[in-house]
């Protein structure tokens, strides 16, 4: 083997591994929510709560880490992007955050916020009998999921202050990939798995059990959730476009 082969070798491991784990801790993630429907008897509603959660942590971490990202982005052509930005530092032991960064992320995630405050309206009335209802285990999932996501801020934009290369556009990918992995789950899962369910109870006339059915979604929709999870939407891996 030659040594710039085993130079290269070297180089692609450690990526490899890294990438490997972002999988698997994403596989462990949805075998929790298997075991919390098998073991904890969770239901539906439950198990939207998890979602609704982790794309509402996934959208606040992101979002909030796109205002302190110095670059300009790419593909836009107005002043503002070509002048040195302006500094907004209210708080001394943050970095300084940018005033057209506040702008961009707001119209941004305008959508986002809209749609989690539409929700809340609607729950508004139920939402303490919501919250009294779940299982005390989901509330430990939740802790993982905020955890996890935590980790990938840190791998991607903290950590040696890598923050400092990236530009508000490189974080907001971030933040709208579940908007990505859901139309994955709904035309790979969702469809197919409900013809199947809906088709093979017409053909042999026979009922299946809920718990049963949430688990012919949650092991398909794991393996994409895992797999979206270990990519980088900064990379050809997963490239995700807005203007």
């Amino acid at each position: 083997m030659t040594e710039s082969r085993w130079e290269q070798i070297k180089q692609t491991i450690p990526g490899a591994l890294t990438e490997s784990r972002e999988f698997v801790a994403g596989l462990v993630l949805n075998f929790v929510l298997i075991l919390g429907v098998i073991v904890f008897q969770w239901n539906l509603v439950e198990i939207v709560v998890i979602y609704v959660i982790e794309v509402a942590v996934i959208s606040f971490l992101f979002l909030s880490v796109a205002l302190f990202t110095p670059q300009p982005v790419a593909d836009r052509n107005e002043d503002v992007w070509k002048r040195e930005p302006i500094p907004l530092q209210p708080i001394s032991s943050l970095p300084p955050v940018y005033w057209r960064n506040v702008k961009f992320v707001g119209n941004k995630a305008i959508f986002t916020i809209s749609l989690f405050v539409m929700m809340g309206l609607i729950v508004r009335d139920r939402i303490f009998e919501l919250v009294s209802t779940l299982h005390l285990s989901v509330g430990v999932v939740i802790a993982g999921i905020v955890l996890f996501q935590l980790r990938r801020v840190w791998r991607h934009f903290i950590a040696d202050e890598s923050y400092r290369q990236k530009s508000p556009k490189d974080a907001i990918q971030f933040a709208f990939a579940p908007v990505t992995e859901l139309l994955f789950m709904i035309l790979f899962v969702i469809v197919p798995v409900t013809f199947v369910v809906v088709g093979t109870a017409i053909v042999m006339d026979t009922e299946f059990t809920s718990r049963l059915v949430l688990l012919l979604y949650l092991v398909p929709m794991g393996v994409i959730r895992a797999w979206f999870g270990s990519l980088d939407p900064q990379t050809d891996d997963l490239e995700i476009s807005f203007n």
